[in-house]
């Protein structure tokens, strides 16, 4: 079947001669998956499919390494040099409470003692200062209450005068300036008519005269009552209000002098009390901090988990040649004793490069593979992505990446930290949908099309594309089910030159114009691509064309 193929091709166009030697590997094993008819789907020759329905998953592989969810670091909590007495073999999986290690701390005991009894004597000398201290608080607050009792008497007196006297003395004012308002313009209409009445000679002057007079009567009395609001408002109510005021001030001076004096009379018996209450805590602590330290010299697991020793980790880390933990071995404080990763859940942090991790979303569907485990396959689901990228060091500083963490199903498999894996994230999972391979698929402008057969030539059918994985795409319109199409570029001389058909770019989705012309600028209608590229018109634009 091979030698057929290489015959066929040696006898079509000039332009397969050309073809490079991975791309003649390429083509005969396509030949050879034709032939086998293991595809289905209408596959009729190597470089021919035919469109098919079926599901299929579009996702991304990445890299990485197991985690576990919760470890606990164990350092040496002893706050100075000591030894190993007893410790737990590396590698022993532990339950929570189970020993870990035993530090020598003998020599604690004598201290602890000691520390007691002093902190028995500091007792009882803090219990006299704060009774002495109690005594002065109470006499204090006689004075005190006192000193407040004026503070409120002279707060009542500026309530009384703002609230009711001052009040009282406004509304008084205002109904004054109010009725020789009303006056005012009384005797001025009044005046306006006689004036009216003496120029048609109905009135006589003299009682126009006296009208006159009232009216600037009127205006006086009007003046006087503005005058008298004003100087209540500006100068006698501030006067009687700071006066007020000023009672208040000083019987809060009175109560801050009392509080102050008070604060005096406390100080010498307060800072003995402070200073007894001051011994003994610090007595306390020091006898805490020892019981602390010598209860501390056994260490607990504080959770379930794999024993790793610190040694061993920072070995791996900076590359140290210091052997494991051992009985008799000195051990400094606040060293790295153990990692206690709990196994029983386990992460896989894969690395993700910045063009496909804003694709991914918390809780998608993943597979993880671990080589160590014997290639064995886990499922889990997106827990997190990483907020900040993470860049190649100094191998490749362009590069950047994300750190997607993803939760596993891992059952009762014993499953370790740093483990490599390598996990496929499914993006998005198409149900039954006419597909076509990716590499099928090709573009002219917006438009997107494939190469149909036609005999012995191709002509091209615009289709709507939908959702595309690595190796297949979606197709939405253009194309049924079994539709045979060109899975590579043909030569010029293959390709049948006509010009768009306006039915099958409009059956595809394409907006076309009443003038046959596809409307330029425009996807197809609910294409998922949403980008505009160049416009094609519907007779064809730049198409190939047949020798």
């Amino acid at each position: 079947m091979v030698n057929d193929v290489i015959s066929k091709i040696r006898n079509r166009r000039p332009v397969y001669v050309a073809l490079s030697c991975v791309g003649g590997l390429v083509l005969l094993m396509l030949a050879m998956r034709g032939g086998s008819g293991d595809d289905g789907g209408g596959l009729m020759t190597a470089d021919r499919v035919g469109a098919q329905r079926k599901a299929f998953d579009i996702s991304t592989t990445a890299n990485g390494e197991l985690e576990a969810r919760n470890k606990i670091e164990i350092r040496n909590p002893m706050e100075r040099e000591s030894t190993i007495l007893e410790i737990i073999p590396e590698g022993v999986r532990v339950k929570k409470g189970d020993m870990l290690i035993r530090i020598n701390a003998e020599d604690l005991l004598t201290k602890i003692e000691d520390e007691q009894a002093k902190v028995k004597s500091a007792l009882a000398e803090k219990v006299s200062a704060e009774s002495a201290y109690e005594i002065q608080v109470n006499e204090n607050n006689s004075k005190l209450r006192q000193a407040g009792l004026d503070l409120e008497v002279a707060t009542l007196a500026l309530n009384q005068w703002r609230e009711g006297d001052d009040r009282s003395k406004r509304q008084e004012l205002d109904l004054e300036v109010q009725r020789a308002t009303v006056e005012l313009e009384r005797m001025a209409d009044r005046y306006r008519k006689s004036q009216e009445l003496c120029d048609q000679e109905f009135l006589s002057r003299d009682e126009r005269d006296r009208d006159e007079v009232s009216y600037i009567k009127a205006i006086s009395e009007y003046e006087t009552a503005l005058l008298d609001r004003e100087t209540y408002l500006n100068y006698g109510s501030p006067k009687e209000e700071k006066t007020k005021i000023s009672e208040v001030e000083k019987a809060e001076s009175e109560l801050e002098r009392v509080r102050l004096n008070n604060q005096i009379e406390l100080q010498d018996k307060g800072s003995k009390r402070d200073i007894k209450i001051d011994q003994f805590r610090a007595a306390e602590r020091r006898l805490e901090r020892l019981q602390e330290q010598y209860d501390s010299a056994t260490i607990r697991a504080p959770q379930d988990g794999l024993v790793v020793y610190g040694t061993s980790v920072e070995r791996d880390r900076w590359g140290g040649s210091e052997g494991p933990l051992q009985i008799g071995q000195r051990v400094n404080p606040n060293q790295l004793l153990f990692i206690l990763p709990d196994t029983s859940e386990m992460v896989a942090a894969i690395r993700v490069h910045e063009s496909l991790a804003g694709k991914i979303k918390a809780g998608m569907t993943a597979n993880i593979k671990v080589d160590a485990a014997g290639g064995a396959m886990f499922t889990g689901k997106v827990e997190s992505i990483g907020v900040m990228a993470e860049t190649g060091g100094w191998r490749d500083p362009n590069l950047r990446e994300y750190t997607v963490r993803i939760a596993m199903e891992i059952g009762e498999a014993q499953l370790k930290p740093s483990m490599r894996c390598e996990a496929r994230v499914i993006i998005e999972s198409v149900a039954q949908t006419l597909t076509v391979p990716v590499q099928a698929v090709f573009s002219d402008g917006p438009v997107r099309f494939v190469y149909e057969e036609r005999g012995t030539k191709f002509g091209r059918r615009p289709i709507k594309l939908g959702r595309r994985s690595d190796v297949t795409a979606e197709v939405l319109g253009g194309i049924d089910d079994g539709s045979i199409v060109l899975l590579r570029e043909p030569t010029p001389g293959e390709v049948i030159s006509e010009a768009w058909d306006v039915k099958q770019l409009t059956d595809a989705g394409y907006p076309v114009g009443e003038d046959g012309k596809l409307i330029v600028g425009e996807a197809p209608k609910g294409s998922p691509q949403g980008a505009r590229t160049r416009p094609v018109n519907a007779d064809g634009g730049s198409k190939p064309t047949s020798k």
